[in-house]
């Protein structure tokens, strides 16, 4: 018998199956393995880099701390200095008077306030005067420039003192220059 159906059947599923989400997903190729050797010199290149970067960041920090530390060691002085200029100021002012001056003793009333206020600004700044006259000999604070004899003193004890010694702190400036009491006589 013929089929009334003038065209023939379709051809069933199970032929051509219809793409179902297995179907339609590609599979990647698989990844390739990465080459241990360019891995290594892609790390020793990035390592270079920041070697590299970490020197330059060291060297700039070097020279900028030289600079600073010259910039500071040239200003150091500056609040010192600027304290000493008044000191200039009456100095000038005194030899001003000085030069018409007909009073001597105000001459040396001024000198002497100046002086005054030159001892002030050194103590102030931590500077003090090195204790010699009675006091024995010590090397570390005292330049001996002469020996007297001193019936009745201790050898070695300080009997004038020609020029003052200073010190920062306990740090000498200056030792001071003295004359000491010397051996008796034999």
């Amino acid at each position: 018998m013929k089929s009334k159906h003038p065209h023939p059947p379709a051809e069933s599923a199970k032929e051509s199956p219809a793409p179902g989400p297995k179907d339609s997903v590609e599979t990647a190729p698989p990844a390739p393995v990465p080459d241990p050797g360019a891995q290594a010199a892609a790390e020793i290149a990035s390592l270079k880099d920041q070697l590299l970067r970490a020197r330059a960041d060291f060297e700039n920090s070097r020279k900028r701390l030289i600079r600073e530390k010259e910039e500071s060691l040239r200003y150091a002085n500056q609040a010192i200095l600027a304290d000493l200029l008044p000191l200039l100021d009456h100095l000038e002012l005194g030899l001003q008077a000085a030069s018409t001056a007909t009073d001597v003793p105000s001459v040396v009333s001024g000198v002497k306030l100046i002086q005054s206020q030159f001892e002030r600004f050194l103590t102030e700044h931590g500077v003090t005067p090195v204790e010699a006259l009675g006091k024995p000999f010590d090397p570390n604070w005292h330049e001996a420039i002469g020996q007297e004899p001193a019936p009745g003193k201790p050898e070695g004890t300080v009997l004038h003192l020609r020029r003052r010694g200073f010190k920062l702190g306990e740090r000498l400036l200056r030792p001071a220059s003295v004359i000491t009491v010397a051996p008796p006589s034999a």
